[in-house]
């Protein structure tokens, strides 16, 4: 692209100051040159505050004179400056805005550069080199930047540290430093000598594979570190100095065992992730933390998952009454989660968790556990706990009735063969119980007496159900039922007449031929209903009468041919019927005459040929109806769309994705006259048909103005009757 060269001058006008500046371009020349600063790419923020965006430098930028030198408020520009060359050098007049930016983002191919831009950017406090294919940056070019507070060279090929961050006066302002995603496979030991202020240091996906140099001992302000995907093998005391750490990640690195020297920092932390290493054992010391060092209300999380873990031992009782004596001593409120997923874990000790206070959620998902007994007090507080993914055939009460707060319990994937008797007797908190893909075939009582005060879930799909039974008195504010994925061939023996809240009930997947009014022992609460992919042929009369409040109802993917008159007795108040994928290759209206709130049916690829909707000139709301997929002639689609845009039929055909062919009518594909496999049965709508539909408006209208009429003459003869007793 090529313009004028030009000089961009920020000035101030008056009044206009407080909402900005506005952006003169003074031509200096009549030669056309390239544009590395276009008008667009220039905004002025407020006061004295700019974003720039240019190309190879910033040649040609000045700041208007009220924020040059003596300014009496802050000077903030940020300058994104692309395509840079790795042996840019700035011109006298650049070097000027150069000393006012803020925030710089420099993109470019860069592999061997000194970077000599930055010794004039003296107030620049955030440096942005990320994907620039840096392999060496020659000298100290940060030597000058004092101000700075963020330096992030991501995304990189740099590989070596030495010399690189050093400061002409210790930089107390910096506190992250980014380096993930470089080739760096050693830190010397005086890398971040000068870093002491550092608060964040991440070197992540790297190489590094040894930290016997010790390179972190200066960082005494570092609170949180990340070391995650490199291939460290041993902690080797690298982060004991590190009093104030916080958050240590370690994901994906080779570590088999972790010190005891090492262990009395990580007992420190807020945040310890050592995941997907090559742990095979762990001390129980792991779990402990010391409460001092956490303030106010914390959350530790400590992630030991995808490590080769096989068996937990008992906590250290000594340590474990320390803990307790220190918490409270220190009043601190400390909550901890624990993840062990994805282990080989076979043996979990009585006490393992004994350490713990105040658990909150435990994830022991994905192992090879069969029995889990441990110390119910240790779980008393937890909230969510995960044990899917395991062997597990059966619970016992012992380890499950101190956990009143117990708020989600995953125990699919598992060997369960019933719900226990009495491990879930004293729950009132739970939201979610997840149980599928286990082998229960029956449930005779469900032995949860309330669930959550806001509702809970029930998932119990995909094991060998035929029949379920919740009796009265149990199952109280059980709000959504997942049966999908199961064997249930007779509806009736799903028994939920008692499930007063009841709202969302699945149980699709199932192999149910046939419904009638005795198949649904649904309550009436109940406004979510799925019964698709079944093997349905047959719907009878008042198959729904008990589901007064249904909103929705599915039942797609099934075997109907037609449904018989009254089936949907009952179903006033429905909304949405899904009608979709079953075999109608002839569709009547009357059929779903008990439907008078209907809005949504969906009655796509049924392979129908013919659609009779003389039943819905009377139907009140407007009445969606996708009829993708189907068999319907162009002359029907035109009749139908007409009385609809003229307004004497509510019924509208849609489809889900409009299509623009020689046989297609507003986007709806449809089949010409030639190509109709039967008889049209439905006809245009004849003029004493227009006529009825006219009458009825007429009557309605007329009966309307009845209404308001007689509340009026009643307010008049009210009001006349009290002006008399006057």
């Amino acid at each position: 692209m090529l313009c004028l060269s030009y000089r961009v001058s920020f000035r101030a006008h008056g009044a206009k100051m407080a909402k900005g500046y506005q952006l003169l371009v003074f031509l200096t020349s009549l030669v056309l040159v390239a544009c590395n600063c276009p008008r667009e790419n220039i905004h002025s923020l407020g006061q004295c505050a700019f974003k720039i965006e240019c190309t190879t430098n910033v040649r040609g930028i000045r700041l208007p004179n009220e924020c040059l030198e003596a300014a009496n408020f802050p000077v903030t520009v940020t300058v994104t400056l692309k395509n840079v060359a790795e042996d840019y050098y700035p011109g006298d007049p650049e070097t000027r805005l150069l000393g006012f930016i803020t925030s710089l983002k420099i993109t470019g191919q860069m592999p061997k550069t000194n970077l000599t831009l930055l010794q004039y950017t003296y107030r620049l406090q955030d440096l942005n080199l990320t994907n620039n294919q840096i392999e060496r940056i020659a000298g100290s070019p940060f030597y000058y930047l004092g101000k700075l507070e963020t330096i992030d060279l991501s995304h990189n090929r740099i590989s070596d540290l030495e010399e690189l961050f050093r400061f002409e006066t210790r930089p107390y302002k910096l506190n992250k430093l980014v380096l993930a995603n470089n080739n760096i496979e050693e830190l010397p030991q005086d890398a971040f000598d000068e870093l002491s202020s550092l608060v964040e240091l991440d070197l992540s996906y790297n190489r590094i594979s040894n930290l016997n140099e010790e390179p972190f001992a200066n960082l005494s302000s570092l609170e949180t570190l990340r070391l995650n995907n490199n291939s460290i093998k041993n902690l080797n005391g690298a982060v004991n100095n590190l009093q104030n750490l916080k958050h240590l990640y370690l994901r994906g690195n080779q570590i088999q065992h972790i010190d005891v020297e090492s262990l009395k920092i990580i007992i420190h932390l807020e945040t310890f992730d050592v995941s997907r290493n090559q742990l095979e054992k762990i001390n129980s010391v792991m779990f402990s933390r010391h409460w001092k060092h956490m303030g106010g209300h914390s959350i530790c999380k400590i992630i030991l998952s995808e490590n080769r873990i096989a068996s937990l031992p008992n906590a250290s009782m000594e340590i474990s009454a320390r803990n307790v004596r220190d918490l409270r001593r220190y009043s601190v409120d400390v909550l901890t989660e624990l993840d062990l997923s994805n282990n080989e874990i076979t043996e979990i000790a009585y006490n393992a968790f004994h350490s713990l206070l105040k658990m909150i959620s435990l994830d022991l998902s994905r192992n090879q556990i069969t029995d889990f007994s441990v110390n119910a007090d240790d779980l008393q507080f937890v909230k969510k706990l995960n044990l899917s993914g395991n062997h597990i055939f059966q619970l016992y009460y012992k380890s499950f009735s101190a956990m009143g707060n117990l708020e989600n319990l995953d125990l699919s994937h598992n060997k369960l063969y019933e719900i226990p008797e009495t491990a879930f007797k004293n729950y009132f908190s739970l939201r979610i119980l997840n149980m599928t893909f286990n082998d229960i075939d029956s449930v005779e009582n469900l032995r949860i007496t309330r669930f959550h005060p806001a509702g809970g879930v029930l998932d119990l799909s995909n094991n060998g159900l035929t029949q379920l039974r919740i009796p009265y008195g149990e199952g109280a504010r059980l709000m959504i039922l997942r049966l999908h994925s199961n064997n249930i061939s007779d509806a009736k023996l799903i028994e939920l007449i008692h499930q007063n809240d009841l709202k969302n009930l699945d149980l699709s997947h199932n192999k149910i031929r046939e419904l009638n009014d005795t198949s649904l022992r649904i309550p009436v609460s109940l406004n979510y209903l799925d019964i698709s992919f079944n093997m349905i042929i047959r719907i009878g009369p008042s198959s729904f009468y008990r589901a007064g409040h249904l909103k929705t109802l599915r039942l797609s993917h099934n075997q109907l041919t037609k449904i018989e008159h009254g089936a949907f007795h009952g179903l006033s108040a429905l909304l949405n019927l899904d009608l979709s994928y079953n075999k109608f290759g002839y569709f009547n209206s009357e059929w779903l005459m008990d439907l008078k709130s209907l809005v949504v049916l969906s009655l796509r690829n049924n392979w129908m040929h013919n659609l009779d909707y003389k039943s819905w000139f009377g139907h009140k709301p407007d009445l969606r109806v996708n009829i993708e997929g189907n068999r319907l002639s162009c002359e029907w689609l035109s009749g139908v769309l007409q009385n609809f845009n003229n307004g004497f039929l509510k019924m509208h055909p849609v489809v889900l994705t409009p299509t623009i062919s020689s046989h297609s009518i507003e986007g709806i594909p449809c089949i010409e006259k030639t190509e109709v496999l039967s008889q049209i049965y439905s006809s245009p709508m004849m003029s004493d048909d227009r006529l009825l539909v006219s009458n009825q408006k007429i009557l309605e209208a007329v009966k309307e103005q009845t209404y308001y009429l007689r509340r009026y003459v009643m307010r008049s003869l009210v009001e006349e009757t009290e002006r008399a007793k006057l």
